[in-house]
């Protein structure tokens, strides 16, 4: 028993926050259902990848009543871009929750360590999470082949991105550790996606005569220089601090190598900074948008090429 499981056993655990009543309360109303052969429930991620999968449909076909074209990459990317938005927001609420009511923040700590309602919440967190994962990617596929396109290179980064971010959620439960790592990886990553697919959708509103107008326009204005904002600050900065401390945590020091299997925690920060390495372009886009100042890198005249070309352009 780790000297974090001792103290936690030996103290009388604190209440559970208001803040992640509601990711435990829906976490235990969904039925359990474990993968054959093992102990591992996945309800919560099927749940997960269900509503999301409900939310997409609803919000396309919204899309085409307010006049975007039915048969185009820009209305599919936008529907994906607006449940995208939802998820992140529930997601980075919850994970700023759970990061801030954990009794310590140690990237390897056991799940056990921790008191059972937090525990709770975030296995609801990394399940949810995943469930996106896996609704990003076979919808990015499905759209693609129901347009009979091909993946573009950054649909291809996007599949490989969600693949290493669901293999790292999905090991973390196995070995009921590295939760916390998990969790602080997500914060910063998913900061910045409201403000990312805000902009992914308001860009491509701005070329049609449906939904062009002075404060689609403004708005549009508005997302471009906050998210290069927030995305630098938390691609470049934060992340790359909060990466080296959880290789540290995990490589280094005695209780990280304890909680964490030494194999998989090398393939972990394989991972994390492959991640980081892979953002670099987007992140010089980025701070291309901020040293542009009013001038936008996605006006109204931009050319998104083949892909996205529709009679209504």
């Amino acid at each position: 028993m780790t000297e974090d499981q001792i103290n936690v056993k030996d103290s009388k655990p604190p209440p559970m926050p208001k803040s992640l009543r509601p990711f435990v309360g829906l976490y235990h109303c969904v039925p359990r259902c474990h993968i054959p052969g093992t102990d591992l429930d996945v309800a919560f991620t099927v749940a997960s990848f269900v509503t999301l999968s409900v939310i997409r449909i609803i919000l396309f076909q919204v899309l085409q009543y307010w006049g975007w074209p039915a048969y185009s990459k820009m209305t599919t990317d936008a529907a994906a871009s607006l449940t995208s938005i939802v998820h992140s927001l529930v997601l980075v609420y919850g994970t700023f929750a759970c990061l801030i009511t954990h009794p310590k923040y140690v990237p390897s700590a056991k799940l056990s360590a921790a008191p059972v309602w937090w525990q709770d919440a975030a296995t609801a967190l990394l399940e949810m999470c995943t469930g996106y994962m896996i609704f990003d990617a076979l919808w990015l596929i499905l759209d693609c082949h129901m347009l009979g396109l091909e993946l573009s290179e950054f649909e291809m980064l996007v599949l490989g991105h969600h693949l290493v971010t669901s293999l790292y959620m999905l090991s973390a439960r196995i070995v009921g550790a590295g939760h916390l790592s998990a969790m602080i990886l997500m914060f910063c990553g998913e900061i910045s996606n409201p403000l990312m697919n805000g902009l992914f959708v308001t860009r491509f509103a701005i070329k049609l005569s449906c939904c062009n107008g002075p404060y689609i326009q403004l708005l549009h204005t508005i997302l471009e220089p906050a998210y290069a904002l927030v995305y630098v600050y938390f691609r470049l900065i934060l992340g790359p601090l909060c990466s080296a401390h959880l290789t540290y945590d995990l490589l280094i020091l005695p209780h990280g190598r304890q909680n964490v299997p030494l194999l998989l925690s090398l393939v972990w920060v394989i991972m994390v900074w492959a991640v980081i390495v892979g953002s670099v372009p987007f992140i010089k886009e980025a701070i291309e948008m901020l040293s542009d100042g009013l001038a936008l890198k996605y006006h109204e005249d931009y050319d998104y090429g083949e892909r996205y070309r529709h009679d209504e352009l």
